[in-house]
This record gives C-alpha cells, structure tokens and sequence, in this order.
C-alpha cells in the first residue's frame, strides 16, 4: 500500500467526513468502471469482424444486441458494440476502405481514428493490399497499438484436408498460414507487427485466447482491470489473473473496515466487516463465473453436463445456487471462513510475533483474512470447473477420434492447455503483503 494514499484518505476525511473517505476508497477499488476500453475491429467484408466481436462478448448472431452476421456485406458504417458485462468496453466493427462510403482521403477522419485505445486488423487470407499496407503505416505514424488477425483457421484446415485425406496434418498446416502471413508481413516492411490465427467458432483452439491475454498484456493498469473484470473466466489463465485482479482490491475494501483506526472515523467498526466481505465475495463469485448463468453457458458450449459442474461449485462453496439470498449467502461465507480460519492461521503465522499483530488493526485483520480464505476457496473451484471442461472436451475428442480410426496427433485442442502460473502460496502472498503495509 503506498503512504500517500494514506495520506489521501486523512485529508479527504478532514475535508469531507466519513463520506468522502469511502468516496475515495471507492474510487481506488472501482475506477474502472468508469474507464472506456474502445476496440476497433478493421477488415474488408466478410472477414469475420462481426463473428469475432460475438465471440469476444460471449454471444451468437441470434443473441439480443449481437452483430449481424450474414454472407452478404453486413458492416456499412461505424457501430460500437458494447460488452453486456460492462458498457465501458466497447468493440467497434468498422469498415474497410476505398468504397463509395470510405475512400481513402476521408477514411480515418470519418472513423474517427483517434477515439480507439486498440485496432486488430483482420483478413481472412494471406494476401495484402496497398490499403492494408497504408492503413498499418498511418496507425504507425499515430503511435497506435494494433495486432494483425488471421480469421476462418479452422476452415483453411478443414479446406485442406480435403485436399489432402493421407497426408494433411492441422498443425503442419497451422505453422504453414502462420509462416505465410509473417512472410507477407514482412515483404511489405511489416513484421513487428504481433500476429494471431484464430477461428470465431473455434474458440478453444489456435491463437484466440492467445489474442486476449496479449490484449490485457500490452493495455494500462486501468484499461487492464477493464479487459480482465469484462471477460469470462473461460481459461485457467483467466482465472489466474482475475485473481490477481481481485486479490488486489482486498486491501481497499479491508481498509474501509479499519477507518477508525487509521484515520479515527467515528460510525465504522467490527461489525461492519461481514457486510464487506459479503458483499465483495458476490463480485468474486461472478467475475470467476461460478453463478449459474455462467455454469449454464459454459455447459453450453462445451456440450457439459451442468449437474456435474454445479456438483463441483456446491461442494466448494457449500451452498445451492438456485437458493442464494443474502442470508444463504453470508451465512456460506462464515461458513468458508470458520472452517479455513485455523489452518490459515497455522500456514500464514499472522498470530505470531506481538509487535507485528499490534500494528495491525483488528478489523482491518478480520476483512483481510476473510476475504483471501473466500477468494482462494472461489479460486479453486473454478479451477475445478475448468478441469472438468477440459477432460470432457478431451475425452469427446479421443471418442470422437476412435470412431474415425485414427488419433490426428497435430490436432492440438488449446482446451487441453497447462498453463503453470509460478505465483508463490497464496498465503505467503498475505504475509508479504503484510509487511509491506506495517513494517
């Protein structure tokens, strides 16, 4: 925690009270609510703008408010689209040029290039244009970010296939569209440029989650907590870094019950401590997708069975779902908490040395504690669910596989992906981090 927000709590306080205290305490945890993420998708039509930003946003072209798909020319102009999880995030299906609509002179200005924070520029081949090329150089000469999309993989793989019954292996071919691309790229003095191949109804193959993770990489602190609390859960690797989205709210929202103590706030104590907790613990709980709703479309989608995946979240967290109300609720996370609390305490020695405890507030202890044992709780079920979805998609594959006579060994199912995040215990973490706050 960095002193002078301390510093900015007291003197907000003297200035304000205890409502302009939690103003800025809110301000530090929730900030990116109110920071705009504006995405602009650019590419010649039929490429798969529309597609992919349905996909992004976790719909289908039947979904209320999704792009229009269609054979025919669907984008003819500008149009936001925003993320239903979060109105700030906005992709923006924007035309290609040298049309009647958009010639080349009024091109950028009719876009308005300079309201976008990131551009992907999309084709559906490996074939450049001089617009292409002129495009890329004018979003150079403005400092922008962008990353080259090669879209509709699945149907180059499928394509040939075809073409080759004996011989054809995905992930030769895969390495081939990539190699082609990269050449292309850089015949035109364009290979800094990251590149992506992906498929809008693959997603769990080839670069896609490759595309968001290196979105939420090469974006601000502000614009990041944007992209990571915007997205679905939909990967062990998103998992992980929502939770360290998460964790690092922990001691805002555990220095709003400590109030009195730091800054000698008269109407906050202990007792306010379960309604925090209770009430972070529901954001944890949707942003790592273990709310119905979200069990229900990955189920979907992954052709799950529901019962077993909602089998794995009630025995976590010890309660239904379907009969969540607040009481259920607080009454769940007391629960979590009890149980964890011991072995926590064991783990992390934070009823150790006297002179450390004395220099930490009671209540600012209790929240602390509290909502680590429920983040890591939350954090391990949803690991649980993606494992789930995993061997079930890999056992569907190897069914599916057998039943055609033979095993494609390039076939890499990105599903099956291991991601090692080297983070230490996180109990360690909160013992670390405690240092740093009290010395």
């Amino acid at each position: 925690m960095d002193s002078r927000i301390i510093e900015d709590l007291k003197a907000a306080h003297a200035k304000g009270g205890l409502e302009a205290f939690r103003s800025l305490l809110d301000e530090k945890a929730n900030g990116w609510k109110k920071t705009s993420l504006d995405v602009a998708v650019i590419g010649r039509s039929g490429v798969g703008k529309s597609s992919y930003i349905n996909a992004i946003r976790g719909m289908t072209a039947e979904d209320k408010g999704a792009a229009p798909v269609g054979v025919t020319e669907t984008t003819k102009q500008v149009r936001s689209y925003p993320h239903p999880g979060n109105k700030k995030l906005r992709l923006w299906d924007v035309p290609g040029f040298n049309t009647k609509q958009f010639t080349r002179a009024e091109y950028l200005s009719k876009i308005e290039v300079d309201r976008f924070d990131f551009f992907l520029l999309m084709t559906s081949d490996s074939s450049f244009s001089k617009n292409d090329i002129w495009l890329i150089n004018e979003l150079r000469k403005r400092d922008k970010k962008y990353y080259y999309v090669r879209t509709k993989i699945a149907e180059a793989v499928a394509n040939d296939k075809k073409a080759h019954p004996r011989t054809h292996r995905e992930a030769t071919v895969v390495k081939k569209i990539r190699a082609s691309t990269a050449r292309h790229l850089k015949e035109e003095r364009c290979d800094n440029i990251p590149i992506f191949l992906i498929d809008n109804y693959e997603l769990q193959k080839f670069d896609f989650k490759k595309l968001k993770l290196k979105l939420i990489e090469d974006l601000p602190d502000l614009q990041k907590s944007v992209l990571i609390f915007s997205l679905q859960a939909n990967s062990e690797r998103m998992i992980r870094l929502k939770v360290d989205e998460l964790r690092s709210r922990i001691w805002k929202k555990s220095l709003l019950s400590a109030g009195a103590a730091l800054v000698s706030v008269p109407g906050l104590s202990n007792d306010a401590d379960m309604a925090i907790v209770a009430s972070e613990t529901k954001f944890y709980f949707k942003q790592l997708c273990l709310d119905n709703e979200s069990l229900r479309r990955y189920c979907r989608d992954h052709s799950v069975n529901y019962d077993k995946v909602r089998s794995i979240v009630d025995s976590y967290l010890g309660i239904t779902a379907d009969t969540v109300n607040d009481e259920v609720w607080t009454t769940a996370v007391q629960r979590i908490v009890k149980s964890s609390a011991t072995s926590f305490l064991a783990a992390t020695g934070v009823a150790g040395p006297a002179g450390f405890v004395m220099k930490l507030p009671a209540s600012y202890i209790g929240t602390y504690q509290a909502l680590q044992l429920v983040l890591k709780k939350f954090e391990d079920a949803a690991v649980e669910v993606m494992k789930l979805i995993a061997e079930d998609a890999a056992n569907t594959k190897d069914s599916e596989e057998d039943t055609n006579g033979s095993k494609d060994a390039g076939n890499l199912s990105g599903s099956q992906e291991s991601v090692i995040v080297n983070n230490p215990p996180w109990y360690s973490q909160l013992w670390s981090s405690f240092r740093s706050l009290w010395g």
